[in-house]
């Protein structure tokens, strides 16, 4: 059993992370580089347009793709355990219990003919053996009453019973059963949310990691909540990470003119009657063979035939950060030229 881990100390560690599916006969890469560490109590952003492959970095740390799904990586460390050498029973023991993942839509999340005791319970089994049988309604109704459900009388209801703000905080509930959870992985947890109950989810999550000491990665598109709830936030593009950074230099300090862009498209209000900014073109296929730069078809500041013919490294900027692009190091700020 692996030493508990101190504050200071990574929770959990990801390096050279490169997932591939299958297409048309041949293997398409949908995370080309990507590498990740959180610390207990941190939550980390991991945001970028649509085919990024956000979720499927998630998917791929927590092992649920499958063959002809291809996952490989330099290093997937969770509490000083490499999950790549976990056998079959670990692996399912540790998804859910060290490690659980929140979908984005709560309603196929569930099992609509199984009731949400029943499906509660199966989890309980699997991942508090310190539960009896007959504690676990009881245990159930409590795990629902911290994410703010009054469970009495309803764990006979079926999924169609209740509404997608409700299923989420269930959905949270059953990912946070387990007293070993030191990760929690959401995969926009809020988008088929209303305003209003998608604040009230953001501070439950919020709350639970602070009250547990959970690390959390946050995959959102919304850059308000990154900016409300993240302590670091790494952005991709095209399947590679583009960007490192603490939240107020990423957005103080952007390096990535892909990072730029995002937060120039966003609207500013007072509105001063302009055309709203709007990024050209969109992200490449899967598929698509670039040889240099993947953003620079996009990019608002090219430096030159170089960003074309040659892929930028990820390296230190001037910001303390990490930023994949061939100005970093020559321009004091990319902020200065593009405002």
């Amino acid at each position: 059993m692996s030493e508990p881990v101190s504050p200071a100390t990574e929770v959990l560690s990801v390096k050279g992370l490169r997932t591939s599916y299958e297409f048309r006969g041949a293997k398409v890469p949908a995370v080309k580089e990507f590498s990740l560490s959180v610390r207990p109590g941190e939550i980390v952003g991991l945001v970028g347009e649509s085919g990024s492959g956000k979720s499927t970095a998630l998917k791929s740390i927590l092992g649920m793709l499958k063959p002809p799904a291809e996952v490989q990586a330099d290093e997937i460390v969770l509490d000083g355990r490499d999950l790549r050498s976990l056998s079959s029973e670990e692996s399912r023991r540790m998804r859910g219990g060290e490690m659980a993942m929140i979908f984005q839509d709560p309603i196929n999340s569930f099992n609509p003919s199984w009731t949400i005791g029943s499906q509660f319970r199966r989890v309980l089994r699997l991942h508090r053996p310190d539960l009896k049988r007959s504690e676990y309604d009881a245990e159930i109704i409590r795990l629902l009453k911290g994410v703010g459900i009054d469970g009495r009388g309803k764990l006979n209801s079926y999924p169609f019973q209740f509404s997608q703000g409700q299923l989420q905080r269930i959905m949270i509930a059953v990912a946070c059963s387990s007293t070993n959870l030191k990760v929690l992985l959401a995969d926009e947890p809020t988008t088929s949310l209303d305003v209003t109950i998608e604040a009230q989810v953001l501070e439950l999550l919020r709350g639970l990691c602070a009250q547990r000491n959970l690390a959390m990665v946050l995959v959102t598109h919304d850059l308000s909540v990154v900016a409300e709830m993240c302590d670091k936030v790494i952005v991709m593009y095209a399947g590679r990470v583009v960007e490192v950074a603490n939240v107020y230099d990423l957005f103080e300090r952007p390096q990535h003119p892909y990072t730029q862009q995002l937060l120039k498209a966003i609207p500013g209000f007072p509105h001063d009657g302009q055309r709203l900014y709007a990024m050209r073109g969109s992200v490449p296929g899967l598929d698509e063979k670039i040889t240099g730069c993947t953003f620079a078809a996009r990019c608002d500041s090219l430096l030159g035939p170089q960003c074309h013919a040659t892929a930028p490294a990820l390296v230190a900027d001037d910001a303390g950060g990490l930023a994949a692009c061939h100005r970093v190091g020559r321009t004091p700020l990319l902020a200065k030229e593009s405002a």
